[in-house]
């Protein structure tokens, strides 16, 4: 429990929850939940946690998670949202600057690169994702569909034209895709190089060539 409880997401929910959630009376009470229910993501997996073991583990009331979040996935999808390691928003200056250094910091946040336990978590819910279609939907409006908008609009940003946007969403999702692939198929933490590779011989030369 000590591994998790120092992990770099569980951290950062403990700075940013307080700003974002429910009441002020019921603050610490929805971390507990949240923080409950990573950690036995990490533990178990996704399909082995229940309410009621997340209840018992942050020592709250079942009554109380529903009152809060219709389901399971839904709790799941905020915890994991919470647990990114920033807010990221698209950067200008930093797609015109360095393009590739910003590529690759971007897909090494969302993927909690150097942080084994958040990892044990991705790679728990990119292999539930298929079977539970609430989780589907919950991870698509929040985390997914953030993060494939700033590798779309730095795309296009640095190709400095507007492209087609089956196109586009073909390049914005070659990162993701192939991070997602090497966690399910290797059940292995994803490295930095790993990263860089798929920046340097894939995406950037498929910019390139849609710059022409």
């Amino acid at each position: 429990m000590d591994a998790i409880n120092k992990s770099d997401f569980i951290e950062n929910i403990e700075e940013k929850a307080p700003c974002k959630l429910g009441r002020p009376v019921d603050k610490q009470r929805d971390l507990a939940i949240l923080k409950a229910a990573l950690e036995l993501v990490a533990e178990h997996g996704y399909d082995c946690v229940t309410m009621d073991a997340i209840a018992l583990r942050a020592k709250a009331g079942k009554a109380t998670l529903y009152r809060r979040w219709k389901s399971k996935p839904y709790l799941v999808a905020e915890a994991i949202k919470l647990m990114m390691p920033c807010e990221q928003e698209f950067d200008t200056k930093r797609c015109t600057g360095n393009l590739r250094d910003y590529l690759c910091e971007s897909l090494s946040i969302y993927f909690g690169i150097q942080d084994k336990v958040r990892q044990k978590v991705m790679l728990s819910i990119s292999t539930a994702i298929s079977r539970d279609k609430l989780l589907s939907q919950a991870l698509h409006e929040d985390c997914i569909t953030n993060q494939t908008c700033i590798f779309s609009d730095a795309i296009e940003c640095s190709i400095n034209k507007k492209l087609d946007k089956d196109k586009l969403k073909l390049i914005s999702d070659v990162g993701p895709a192939l991070l997602f692939y090497e966690l399910i198929v290797t059940g292995k933490p994803i490295k930095m190089e790993y990263v860089e590779h798929i920046v340097d011989h894939i995406i950037i030369p498929l910019i390139e060539i849609n710059k022409k």
